[in-house]
């Protein structure tokens, strides 16, 4: 993680495999356990930072500046929240009442792009 700022990483253990999946939104899915976000209803945990088969070690960026692979366009300074595929897509407040803010995006891009993100995952939809 080049431009990685680690502030709080927590070592899960994959629910499922995440091999092809490293810097993207993961949720709790059990006792210690985390899988893919799959809904934008999903409540993110963090950003998966390394890239474990099922049932190995996933560590999970909670709270820091991360990097993160982009599902549709992202501008640098906007709220982020996560798609049906983990992908980092726009937050919008106004439209995506339903779906988690987990941060900010620094570094914007394109579709399959990475960038980075600021997480800082919520308690509340609609919050960022």
């Amino acid at each position: 993680m080049a431009n990685a700022k680690t502030i709080y990483t927590e070592s899960f253990i994959a629910g499922e495999s995440l091999a092809d999946n490293q810097y993207h939104g993961v949720k709790m899915n059990g006792n210690h356990t985390v899988d893919l976000i799959d809904t934008v209803t999903d409540v993110p945990i963090g950003v998966l930072t390394n890239d474990p088969g099922d049932g190995e070690e996933a560590s999970v960026m909670v709270l820091g500046r991360v990097p993160v692979v982009f599902g549709d366009t992202v501008a640098a300074g906007g709220g982020i929240r996560f798609n049906g595929d983990g992908h980092a897509v726009p937050w919008d407040p106004g439209t995506d009442t339903t779906a988690y803010c987990a941060g900010q995006c620094v570094t914007g891009g394109a579709v399959g792009e990475t960038g980075e993100m600021i997480v800082g995952v919520p308690l509340v939809r609609g919050d960022c």
